[in-house]
């Protein structure tokens, strides 16, 4: 079964053409690679690099505090290129089957796991910056700015809430089971059953995603932990599953879903 998948996800979507329209679209996931993006990686590679040169002339001069400054500087822009960056490259494709997992109520099946460089540059940035505004408000209450210190405390207090929101609830994922969907993502926890989805689609976009239309019924699982500032939120009661945190699992997840959701006779080799 395994193996029908990945030969599935690893094609242009031949095998996929309800009515005249291809699905998933040829391509897809394409990394959307435009002039705004080059850019951003331009920009914040000259300030990187800025940034860089600035902590080596102040370390000439003895090290005080505006070398952290920089330091910082150059670890936020640096990363917020490789974030960029990351949005923009081709994912490499799974080696082997897809792996066993389990749904939140602890039920076996297929699962695809998100992609752990995108989650590193996520937490990456969002971490720099809590330090980065967490400095500057103490900075500010030290030079008796008290309004400009406890906004500062606030949004990095805001930041740290949102990473360890992140990490209790883990990697995220998809796992299909036999009883339906499951996708865990940053701060999201969604479950739809079978019988409650009515359709499934690629879609090519600046950035690429699956859409589950599903009805809401009282089958359906929802845990969210930041209210609608988070990414498949906005789609609900619909399940939006970004292609871009899936990685090089993204074709094979989508034709996974695509077939369990056509051929509900297959469901049975899910458990």
């Amino acid at each position: 079964m395994e193996g029908n998948l990945l030969m599935m996800g690893s094609g242009s979507g031949q095998g996929f053409i309800p009515g005249q329209e291809e699905d998933p679209p040829a391509g897809w996931p394409k990394p959307y690679r435009s002039i705004g993006r080059i850019a951003t990686v331009m920009l914040f590679a000259l300030l990187t690099a800025l940034s860089l040169w600035l902590v080596w002339d102040d370390l000439g001069h003895g090290p005080h505090l505006a070398t952290l400054n920089w330091v910082l500087a150059a670890l936020l822009f640096g990363h917020i290129m490789g974030l960029t960056l990351h949005t923009m490259r081709w994912p490499k494709s799974p080696a082997g089957n897809p792996a066993r997992g389990v749904n939140d109520q602890g039920e076996p099946g297929v699962m695809f796991v998100y992609s752990g460089w995108a989650y590193y540059w996520l937490c990456a940035v969002a971490g720099i910056c809590a330090f980065a505004v967490w400095g500057y408000a103490i900075a500010a209450g030290l030079s008796g700015n008290g309004l400009i210190a406890v906004l500062g405390v606030a949004i990095g207090a805001s930041l740290a809430w949102y990473l360890v929101a992140m990490a209790r609830t883990g990697r995220g994922r998809v796992v299909l089971t036999q009883s339906g969907i499951y996708h865990r993502v940053l701060v999201l926890e969604h479950f739809v059953p079978w019988h409650a989805v009515t359709e499934i689609q690629a879609r090519a976009h600046h950035t690429p995603w699956i859409t589950v239309k599903a009805l809401p019924t009282p089958d359906t699982r929802l845990r969210n932990y930041a209210g609608r500032f988070v990414p498949g939120a906005d789609g609900l009661p619909f399940m939006i599953i970004r292609a871009y945190w899936l990685g090089g699992n993204a074709a094979t997840a989508y034709a996974a879903l695509h077939r369990y959701f056509y051929e509900p006779e297959a469901r049975a080799e899910l458990g």
